[in-house]
């Protein structure tokens, strides 16, 4: 049962806009901490281009926080999520890393709750781009490096459709 863990893993498209969505996630974990009681595991998905302020809060009341990379390359991002930025993912990164060290420091002195006790994560797709493994093992270490990061997970490309920005679906 090492790394088993059981909760709501809450994530969600960009509804209207990522302030909104954000806001209606947050009001989900308000919701089963508060209202139901809920004192177990929340993995919360921040949502890229929402307000720092929003996401701040919502980490008072998660375990873990993740911002998907998406893909391994600005070239790749601008292709197939053409919405999001660089600065738009890695922002909240680096504002959830700020607020966990700081968290800690306030924790060490006063016993104050820890923001996202249990750390951020981030995934990103690999295969639907030609990035090479290589670069893509490179970026995933400056990843943890730079945000203290407890995960990168990897999902492969599966191809769902024929648009023309995506990889070719073969058959068999």
């Amino acid at each position: 049962r090492r790394n088993y863990i059981e909760g709501p893993f809450l994530s969600s498209a960009v509804l209207k806009s990522p302030d909104y969505t954000m806001e209606l996630m947050l009001k989900t974990v308000q919701k089963l901490r508060l209202e139901d009681k809920f004192n177990g595991y929340i993995h919360l998905k921040a949502i890229p281009g929402a307000d720092l302020k929003l996401i701040e809060e919502a980490g008072q009341y998660v375990d873990r926080m993740s911002v998907n990379i998406e893909l391994p390359s600005d070239r790749g991002l601008k292709l197939l999520a053409p919405q999001k930025t660089r600065k738009s993912i890695l922002g909240p990164m680096s504002h959830i890393r700020s607020q966990i060290a700081e968290a800690r420091d306030k924790t060490y002195r006063n016993k104050s709750k820890l923001f996202v006790p249990a750390g951020q994560t981030t995934q990103l797709i690999v295969g639907a781009t030609p990035d090479h493994d290589l670069s893509i093992l490179h970026l995933s270490e400056s990843l943890y490096q730079s945000f203290n990061l407890k995960r990168v997970y990897y999902s492969a490309y599966v191809p769902v459709s024929n648009h023309p920005n995506l990889p070719a679906i073969s058959g068999p």
